[in-house]
């Protein structure tokens, strides 16, 4: 018994054909799957973004454990207006936080208003100054008596010093963010970029490594871009930087699909 025929649209087309009609298509363009794939593999991984959000989700609890949420109030108390008093130290005690190995203490004090009574508060220090019975100089304003503080002391837990905590989250956001960036700028380069013919005029190795592959400066002189120019890439990806190694080496030119807004955004499309 014959097999049947296949029909024509269900043959597969060779990842030539593929890239034939992708450059010749106008944009927007339909990517193939296999050749956003392929792209994506040459920007920074899933992996690193998911690193990103645990790391940074980590630097966010440090970063609200040891953040000093009240350096506005020490900053109203260090005004030049800010009325002192002699104060007691009524207890003090550990906290769970430490900082530079050192506990950080809390206190609670007293002090006497100038209109009568007493005004009671609670502050903050890393290490410890000052114990329960002991007189202590107290900062008050003098509008806001409730607004006060021992004198060399805080009304954090958290010390200013401890504000490097915040490079955590920012460390962990900047890499999701950079392959988040990286494998849209992808795509839309494959669905809206421009073509253009350029020949490889250097692939000059620099001082940087990713994934301990070397970065590798690539220029290519495009005729094709207004007014002329060139365009520079860094790659470290293997089968790209020998990829456009060959070409120099044989001076054949090579494609490149440009965002025409920035050409410094640019991808080799042959190269995937």
């Amino acid at each position: 018994m014959d097999n049947p025929r296949v029909p024509l649209e269900s043959v597969p087309a060779s990842r030539d054909e593929q890239l034939a009609a992708l450059l010749a298509s106008p944009p927007p363009r339909m990517v193939p799957r296999e050749m956003l794939r392929a792209a994506r593999r040459q920007t920074p991984s899933v992996a690193l973004g998911i690193f990103g959000v645990v790391f940074g989700g980590m630097g966010l609890l440090f970063a609200w454990m040891f953040f000093p949420w009240n350096f506005y109030l020490d900053a109203q108390l260090a005004a030049a207006d800010t009325a002192t008093a002699a104060g007691q130290v009524l207890s003090a005690d550990r906290t769970n936080l430490s900082i530079n190995k050192q506990r950080v203490i809390r206190y609670e004090f007293s002090f006497p208003l100038p209109g009568g009574g007493k005004g009671r508060g609670t502050c903050f220090t890393t290490g410890q100054r000052w114990h329960g019975g002991e007189a202590a100089r107290v900062l008050y304003r003098p509008g806001n008596p409730a607004l006060c503080c021992l004198e060399g002391a805080r009304l954090s837990e958290g010390s200013m010093g401890s504000l490097f905590v915040l490079v955590f989250p920012l460390v962990g956001g900047g890499l999701l963010a950079w392959m988040w960036t990286a494998r849209r700028r992808v795509r839309a380069l494959l669905e809206r970029g421009s073509v253009a013919e350029a020949r490889v005029t250097g692939v000059d190795p620099t001082s940087i490594q990713v994934n301990r592959q070397t970065v590798y400066r690539i220029t290519l002189k495009c005729a094709d871009l207004p007014g002329g120019g060139n365009i520079v890439l860094r790659k470290y990806v293997p089968a790209e930087v020998n990829f456009v190694r060959q070409r120099m080496a044989t001076q054949q030119p090579v494609f490149v699909l440009y965002d025409p807004g920035n050409p410094r955004r640019a991808l080799l499309p042959e190269a995937l």
